[in-house]
């Protein structure tokens, strides 16, 4: 048996649901092996992760003890168990370093210089380069094991890890109306504390529509609503990826960050503001966007 680690850095939930199927691809590739992912305690992993039964543990590098520089307590604390492969999803020296101390035979990693690339297309590229295959399903797909809120339910995700890609409270109001003129469906809004208040304003302006704000629940308990929803619909976060990994069609409003970014995924369309051709870094367009349009874009899936 193989004993596997795999380094996955980056801080989100969107980054940790993007390099799911590079992982599972790992784990098939590996039959029979003991898989340790070490990751970032923002990715929320060990919550939203609990019935992946191909990763067998993983740790928060926050979490790993420092009291010697985070270089050597890491050695240290992973020299306990031996391994025989790793696979990075990072650039640099570090942890190409690390595995070389800790004798891993075979280590697979980006390179040390980075580079401006499609953080899903280099992801891609990898994997397949490392397990020597042409191409492999870079959807992500989450199980999930537990109880399911069924209904005719729309997920609006209003959570964003920045105010540039955050749309208005009175925007998603007049979206939800447009949605429920065409049919009484059960309106879940996605976010997080950040996103209570609101999500609150948004149910203020409802009194006949059924509308739960799950902006307290941790990630885990919101599959329940998430999965065998008609779709979702909303800002460029966590929640869009974990819906398209929970085979929601998912419509991602972009107005601040390329679309690049969920190549990986066919559940995923990305919209962006009418007349533009193109988002990138600092567009700052999400105000650009009308409830209006975005209609127009989901209109044929609310059938």
């Amino acid at each position: 048996m193989n004993n596997i680690i795999i380094y996955q850095l980056r801080p989100g939930i969107g980054d940790m649901c993007v390099f799911l199927s590079s992982i599972y691809e790992i784990s098939k590739k590996n039959p029979n092996s003991k898989i340790t992912l070490i990751t970032k305690k923002n990715t929320k992993a060990k919550n939203f992760l609990s019935d992946e039964k191909y990763i067998n543990k993983i740790l928060y590098i926050e979490e790993i003890k420092k009291k010697l520089p985070s270089f050597i307590s890491l050695i240290f604390f992973l020299k306990k168990e031996k391994y025989d492969k790793a696979y990075i999803f990072h650039y640099g020296f570090k942890y190409f370093l690390i595995s070389k101390i800790l004798s891993i035979k075979e280590v697979y990693f980006y390179g040390f210089l980075k580079k401006n690339e499609s953080i899903s297309m280099r992801m891609i590229k990898s994997t397949c380069d490392w397990l020597n295959i042409e191409n492999y399903n870079t959807t992500s797909v989450l199980n999930y094991n537990g109880k399911i809120i069924e209904g005719d339910k729309i997920l609006i995700g209003i959570g964003s890890s920045g105010l540039s890609r955050k749309w208005s409270t009175d925007n998603f109001i007049n979206l939800i109306k447009k949605i429920n003129i065409h049919k009484r469906y059960k309106i879940i809004i996605l976010g997080g504390p950040n996103e209570k208040s609101q999500a609150e304003d948004i149910i203020n302006n409802f009194s006949s529509i059924k509308i739960t704000s799950l902006c307290n629940s941790s990630v885990y308990e919101t599959f329940s609503y998430i999965k065998n929803s008609k779709i979702y619909v909303g800002t460029d976060s966590g929640f869009m990826h974990l819906s398209s990994a929970l085979n929601v069609k998912t419509f991602g409003l972009f107005g601040d960050t390329p679309t690049n970014y969920v190549e990986y995924s066919d559940n995923i369309t990305p919209i962006i503001p009418e007349g533009y051709q193109f988002i990138s870094h600092n567009s700052n367009a999400m105000k650009d966007f009308t409830p209006e349009y975005v209609y127009s874009k989901i209109l044929k899936y609310l059938n």
